[in-house]
């Protein structure tokens, strides 16, 4: 069987916009950079575990982007495996599944005709893919009248367990002697999450499921839907996104994650750092403090720097808001773009905001996170407390459907 190089990524999310700034360039770099690493590193099989686009409809120019990448790798051995995430629509990208299948390249949307339909066996190599996209509410539970919060989230967990069991047990019926590599796009317990995840009812955030709760029989699951890369265990990993989608994300490691099989056999794993193409900066404190910082600020990326400004002062002065603008039109044609400014007067904070730190804005928020900040400010007993809890987590659970 000898040895086959697996690549594992994910959450390439296509369109996206930082603030309403496309980050179109920094895909067509990441592209190139992929394109390179294949073919330099001798891929033989490339994952991309969900969030394939940042919308359930994506732009022609994301369509155009995404087809291009996956033309280019045409005329090279790499085999291609793609589930779908939670911002994906199951229907964008099973829609050319036909023809792109003759092309070595397999797309599961959705778990129709699961798990055949998801479920890839090299023997050549050893090896096994069960490809397990974002799993919906839907294809979890059945919607079931008078459950509380405890027993819809344990229905849930069950129903996780579930398909992995499935895909685990089909997988022991065909192809016993491969290796199996679990592809998944979920939240686990324990893994951190950054301001570009949306909170959204997502499998996992309201069950809790566990990487203990993963069934034997995986030799790696590589996983996607969280941002910041990271072990759950050594064989249970998120790749994270492979360019900062956030300003939360501007320390975090970047990478994709390239594992050895050698006769079916993972024997080595290594991290593959992708190019820092664009910075993303943040810059805090006084009008004076702030400005003295972007005067100094010297770039050394390929793509120009977004820059993030949290002004705080701590009284309300008009002069200081003609100021700011002031520091705005300064910086208009200077070698970074500022996108994210923000003002605030520590005495004129209102509503929501005083619940958290100087300078957040309601916007930036969850809102799981205002109503929990809001419950600790009203003296309430422990059983109305209970069913407000409830009823946000459902409620919550039927607007993000309906996202969806």
């Amino acid at each position: 069987m000898g040895k086959v190089k697996v690549l594992h990524t994910a959450d390439w999310h296509i369109g996206k916009l930082l603030h309403k700034y496309s980050l179109e360039e920094d895909h067509r770099l990441f592209f190139d950079w992929l394109y390179d690493t294949i073919k330099t590193r001798d891929i033989d099989l490339l994952l991309v575990s969900g969030d394939v686009f940042d919308t359930a409809f994506p732009s022609n120019a994301s369509l155009g982007m995404y087809y291009g990448f996956l033309t280019r790798l045409l005329g090279h051995k790499c085999r291609i495996i793609i589930t779908g995430g939670n911002h994906d629509s199951a229907g964008v990208l099973n829609a050319p599944r036909d023809l792109l299948t003759h092309l070595t390249i397999n797309v599961v949307g959705d778990v129709t005709g699961f798990p055949s339909a998801g479920y890839f066996a090299f023997p050549e190599w050893g090896i096994s893919i069960g490809a397990i996209p974002f799993l919906r509410d839907s294809d979890l539970r059945r919607a079931v009248s008078g459950l509380g919060y405890e027993d819809r989230a344990a229905l849930i967990r069950e129903g996780i367990t579930r398909f992995y069991h499935e895909m685990a047990a089909h997988h022991q019926s065909v192809y016993p002697g491969n290796s199996l590599i679990g592809m998944g796009h979920l939240f686990v317990s324990g893994a951190e999450v950054s301001e570009s995840e949306r909170d959204i009812h997502v499998v996992g955030n309201l069950a809790a499921f566990g990487g203990a709760q993963f069934p034997p029989g995986y030799a790696y699951l590589a996983l996607g839907h969280i941002h910041k890369p990271q072990k759950i265990t050594d064989s249970i990993r998120y790749s994270g996104s492979p360019i900062p989608l956030s300003f939360s994300e501007r320390n975090d490691p970047k990478y994709v994650i390239e594992l050895t099989f050698e006769d079916g056999k993972l024997v080595h794993s290594e991290t593959l750092s992708t190019p820092a193409l664009r910075e993303l900066r943040s810059f805090s404190g006084s009008l004076d403090q702030v400005w003295g910082e972007l005067d100094l600020y010297a770039p050394e990326t390929a793509l120009e720097p977004l820059v993030e400004i949290n002004v705080v002062e701590e009284t309300y002065d008009p002069a200081r808001s003609l100021r700011f603008e002031l520091l705005l039109r300064e910086f208009e044609k200077a070698p970074f773009r500022i996108i994210k400014p923000r003002l605030t007067f520590q005495n004129r904070l209102k509503d929501a905001s005083d619940l958290f730190v100087p300078g957040t804005e309601v916007a930036d928020l969850s809102p799981k996170q205002v109503f929990l900040k809001r419950m600790e400010k009203e003296v309430l007993d422990e059983e109305v407390r209970k069913v407000l809890s409830e009823a946000f987590e459902e409620l919550l659970s039927e607007v993000s459907a309906t996202d969806l």
